[in-house]
């Protein structure tokens, strides 16, 4: 497929070219019926500009996607380096709504304030995963930071805080992605302010759930001692437009570590939701492992830093969740 490296202006298009809507400007100025912005398959944007002498009768629609043949390649305007110009011998095809796709980081426990593993005595460095795992959220154009509880741990200090503040928090506020997060059994005073204050960024998760993207909704469950859940407090939604339901908890899973008194059983969840979950992930165990039960994914995230007790650790690790037609996929990042 034709894509913009493929475009020289003055000359026509070499074949047919996909493209996606991503703005439509009516009527502009005199002789033009619309002013569209594009990308191509690629995401390298350019503009078409549908003048009325084309006696074009597209209806174009943001976020559809449409294949355009016999069309002049021009050198473009208003901040575009070429654009399309249709004539009476151009043919557009609607080709129907863009697949929609959600992406998200997922992180979890990653104990700001501890400096030491818990049985080696090693040096670690939290906040150096923490923001190196943001970064490459940032980079990969995720639509939001999920983070499944113990951002911060009970020793972290106000310096420490103000770390995450700006190495966290402002990179993502600069980009415009939202931070969503469970309390697990650990926090601080100082990262609890620094939570507060950024009420631009930074939210709270819980069992209203948020929409991330058209295709997803995000709930969440604090962590509770000893698994005991506030089974009478958990108020789901009668029902939500997203189609992909995604449950952030922070406890030992039934489900995945079997039955004991500190488990919390899935189950008894999903009847007081009232509905299917596609995902539900947990913090607290700090490797990474998952499981399927009853067509449910079901992951423990595992540790952004190197704090696992166990002979064969698989924490320093975040995850790059991917909802695209309906379906989640996950993809490990290892944090160097």
């Amino acid at each position: 497929m034709v894509t913009v490296d493929d475009l020289s202006p003055g000359r026509w298009l070499p074949g047919p070219m996909a493209v996606e809507v991503t703005n439509v400007d009516w009527n502009p100025e005199k002789s033009r019926r619309a002013e569209v912005a594009l990308v191509d398959t690629a995401g390298t944007p350019l503009r078409l500009v549908d003048y009325e002498g084309a006696e074009n009768p597209t209806d174009w629609k943001e976020r559809h996607r449409y294949r355009i043949s016999r069309c002049r390649v021009q050198t473009g305007g208003g901040g575009y380096a070429l654009e399309l110009a249709p004539s009476k011998k151009t043919r557009i095809e609607p080709l129907g709504p863009a697949e929609q796709c959600t992406k998200l980081l997922v992180i979890g426990d990653t104990h700001v304030g501890r400096t030491e593993h818990p049985r080696t005595g090693e040096k670690i460095d939290p906040i150096g995963a923490f923001a190196t795992a943001v970064d490459y959220g940032i980079e990969q154009g995720v639509d939001a930071v999920v983070h499944v509880g113990d951002i911060f741990h009970d020793t972290a200090t106000p310096v420490q805080a103000a770390f995450v503040d700006v190495n966290v928090f402002d990179p993502l506020t600069d980009a415009e992605i939202p931070f969503y997060y469970v309390r697990g059994n650990h926090t601080a005073t100082p990262g609890d302010e620094v939570l507060s204050e950024r009420g631009e960024t930074v939210f709270h998760l819980d069992t209203e759930g948020v929409a991330v993207g058209a295709s997803t909704r995000v709930f969440g469950i604090d962590h509770h001692a000893e698994g005991r859940l506030p089974w009478s407090a958990l108020a789901f939604p009668d029902s939500v437009s997203e189609p992909v339901n995604v449950l952030v908890v922070h406890q030992t899973l039934e489900q995945l570590s079997g039955r004991g008194p500190r488990s919390v059983d899935l189950g008894r969840v999903l009847r007081r939701s009232g509905s299917q979950f596609d995902l539900v992930i947990s913090g607290h165990h700090h490797d990474a492992s998952r499981g399927d039960w009853r067509g449910t994914t079901v992951m423990y995230v595992g540790a952004a830093e190197r704090m696992s007790t166990n002979k064969n650790p698989t924490d320093r690790v975040a995850w790059i969740l991917t909802v695209e037609n309906e379906s989640v996929s996950s993809e490990r990042y290892e944090i160097p």
